[in-house]
């Protein structure tokens, strides 16, 4: 018996092999087991992949990552250990800057953000860095720097108590140089040339005594505001009881006040002054004033102060970056702010900078556009991995997403109204999320799935669905993602995943009209050794670091598959025709593929020199290396009148393949000619455009049909129709 099927697209891509016996789903008919080194278009076709142009030999692996100061002045950031390499669009090298921070252990963790000609690079591992474009191919790189105060007494740096909150500190004086204690032990050797605060006044490290004791410099004399009329006095008393908020003093301490007005009869030259204190308790102590009270009356005035030498304070804390409480491990540009987040110390940490003033995280009074410095949650400790600027600023940590709804009435975010909504409980990876199609795409944090963080308007939040549901066996530990919303010569939009394994996986998606295909890449080489490490996409080019051999190199795709079907390829021309050639280091000591106009002509041997010698002589060729197109089609779903045939004996007997400008292909093995060859190499052949049957021998209990591509030419299958005998 004979039943014809049809396949009319591959609009689902390549399917898991737990999805063999779907056939009950929608995506099983649109579906195929193997989708691999091609593309899926949107009209639901198969495509060969565009090949690789070489652009240059790199020293070591690289992270890619883009920089646009405008349409016309993109760049292509290299990231190497300790190096960076920076290229235009063309794959020139326009500048090499050594002895940078991060290294090879973070470079693939790393955050980063880029405003106008500024970007910001951090790691926890690593101080803040700051890469700055001063001119159209000239980059400067160097350690972010907090505000200043004009006074220079001031940096305008977040700040942290990382002591309990019960441990005092006192200081020796209240000038120059002076001895810092803590009540416990806290401290060490790491924070010589830090800062720590006593109340708002800074102080500079200068050297380390003890876990208890520290020397520093005092930035202005200390003193400390008291709240607004902090003084009780009793009707006829001269005793003053004084509201100070976590004091942490002792009886008999001696506090100097300054600024108190007077008030209930008592002169403010009888008020300020050295004064010896009794404690009341944690928040208050007394002392005894120059002269009795007339009344009983709250006073002081708003510009009463305190100063004095070791008085113990727990009101004291440090900045909250250093090399000992590690540096953000987060970065983004939003809502005008600079936004950092999650350090060693403070793993749920958030700080966002003055509005406009990206290193000013000034706070004093918690207006509008002061610095903002929160923790996500008290309970939950997760480190904030990721910042993106999306629809509403997202937070990724290593347990859950999060977001921060706009303001009221869709208002900026400020120190008063700022919210973190707790929205989904998956956790990312260190792969840095982007922006796709409508949404946020992140790695989840066990490496195993690529999952979407999308707003839905009717439920007012966000969800996390798995994209790579249908086709996990395709995720294996990515290391880098990258998005392409389409190139000059066809609108696909693409994720691609890079795996650890050297792979890239795939994503077609085109949300409007419900399309979400997965397939799979691999790279080449005579070597054996082939690995996409990087990928990324500077205005509508794709760029790659691909590792061949023993050597790393900085690839760009082809636009189509028409443009280009070999890997790491370059195009060499002669005067007139000729066998033999001279290629560049790049190809020295490897077999390559060479291909000329729409002929291919062999895999030939370059020997060290670079001598090629091919078997026809012709005025232009392109080497390079070469890859195997795979499609597969799912298992036949064959259903007779008495229920579905699945498990037994079947076999595709005919197989009608639609192809679109297609050169080379098979069918189960077998080698079909599509066009006329000659030896006439002057004219291009034709390629083939249409339907063709083949006539397939076996029986198999799955009955799939294998289209394969070994010469790298193009390939384009649009559809399959099948007839399978049972």
């Amino acid at each position: 018996m004979g039943l014809k099927q049809l396949q009319t697209n591959f609009s689902s891509g390549e399917l898991g092999p737990l999805m063999d016996m779907r056939s009950d789903t929608g995506s099983y008919a649109n579906g195929a087991r193997l989708i691999r080194n091609a593309m899926i278009l949107n009209q639901g076709g198969v495509v060969r992949r565009p090949g690789t142009e070489y652009l240059a030999t790199l020293s070591g692996n690289r992270r890619l990552v883009p920089f646009e100061f405008s349409n016309e002045e993109r760049y292509v950031f290299a990231f190497g250990n300790t190096i960076l390499e920076i290229f235009d669009t063309s794959g020139t090298l326009l500048q090499t800057i050594n002895g940078c921070a991060w290294t090879t252990s973070i470079l693939f963790s790393m955050t980063y953000s880029q405003f106008g000609d500024l970007m910001i690079v951090c790691s926890p591992q690593m101080k803040i860095q700051k890469i700055t474009r001063t001119g159209l191919s000239t980059f400067t790189v160097e350690d972010f720097l907090f505000a200043e105060a004009t006074t220079g007494i001031e940096i305008y740096q977040p700040y942290y108590k990382y002591a309990a909150d019960t441990t005092t500190l006192s200081v020796s004086g209240i000038t120059g140089s002076v001895t810092l204690t803590s009540s416990v032990a806290h401290f060490t050797s790491a924070l010589v040339g830090t800062r720590l605060r006593w109340y708002d006044n800074e102080i500079l490290i200068t050297a380390y005594i003890s876990d208890t004791q520290l020397t520093g410099t005092c930035q202005k004399t200390l003193e400390a505001h008291f709240d607004i009329d902090p003084f009780r006095t009793t009707d006829g008393s001269n005793v003053v009881e004084v509201t100070h908020i976590g004091h942490g003093m002792t009886t008999g301490a001696s506090v100097t006040i300054v600024g108190a007005n007077g008030f209930a009869g008592i002169s403010s030259n009888q008020l300020n002054g050295v004064r010896t204190i009794t404690i009341i308790d944690s928040d208050k102590y007394s002392f005894v004033a120059g002269a009795n009270a007339s009344s009983s009356a709250d006073g002081g005035g708003p510009h009463a102060r305190f100063q004095g030498s070791n008085i113990a304070t727990r009101t004291w804390d440090e900045q909250a970056f250093s090399a000992v409480r590690g540096w953000p491990g987060a970065v983004c540009f939003h809502e005008s702010r600079l936004w950092f987040g999650g350090s060693y110390s403070i793993p749920n940490g958030l700080w966002a900078s003055m509005i406009g003033l990206y290193n000013n995280f000034f706070t004093d009074e918690a207006l509008d556009n002061e610095s903002i410095q929160i923790q996500i949650s008290s309970e939950d400790f997760s480190s904030v991995l990721h910042l993106v600027s999306n629809r509403h600023l997202q937070i990724f940590t290593a347990t859950g997403e999060f977001y921060v709804p706009k303001g009221t009435q869709g208002g900026s975010i400020t120190p008063t109204n700022i919210y973190i909504a707790r929205q989904t409980p998956y956790g990312s990876s260190t792969v840095t999320p982007l922006p796709f199609d409508g949404a946020t795409t992140f790695v989840q944090s066990s490496k195993s799935a690529v999952r979407e963080f999308i707003y839905t308007d009717t439920q007012q939040s966000y969800n996390s669905p798995n994209l790579s549901l249908l086709a996990g066996h395709l995720i294996d530990q990515p290391v880098d993602l990258g998005i392409s919303y389409g190139t000059s010569g066809r609108p696909e939009q693409y994720l691609y995943i890079v795996n650890q394994n050297g792979t890239i996986a795939g994503f077609l998606s085109a949300r409007a009209e419900k399309i979400a295909a997965w397939c799979l890449w691999t790279a080449s080489h005579s070597s054996g050794t082939a690995n996409f490490k990087s990928v990324v996409t500077v205005g509508s080019k794709i760029y790659m670091v691909v590792e061949r051999g023993s050597n790393y190199f900085l690839e760009l795709q082809a636009a189509t598959d028409l443009d280009l079907s070999i890997d790491c390829a370059t195009t060499y021309t002669s005067g007139s025709p000729t066998d033999t050639w001279i290629v560049d280091s790049q190809y020295y000591n490897t077999t390559v593929s060479v291909v000329s106009s729409n002929y291919y002509i062999g895999d030939y041997a370059v020997d060290g020199s670079g001598n090629l010698t091919i078997d026809v002589a012709v005025d232009e060729i392109t080497v390079g290396y070469s890859y195997t197109v795979t499609v597969e089609t799912l298992p036949a779903n064959v259903q007779l009148p008495d229920g579905f045939y699945s498990g037994r004996q079947k076999r595709i007997s005919r197989a009608i393949l639609a192809l679109d400008s297609t050169l080379a292909v098979s069918v189960n093995g077998n080698n079909f000619i599509l066009r006329q060859v000659t030896n006439d190499l002057s004219s291009d052949p034709v390629p083939f455009t249409g339907k063709t049957d083949f006539y397939i021998l076996g029986y198999n209990k799955d009955a799939t049909i294998t289209i394969t591509q070994t010469e790298p030419l193009p390939m384009r299958l649009l559809g399959v129709a099948t007839e399978v005998t049972v």
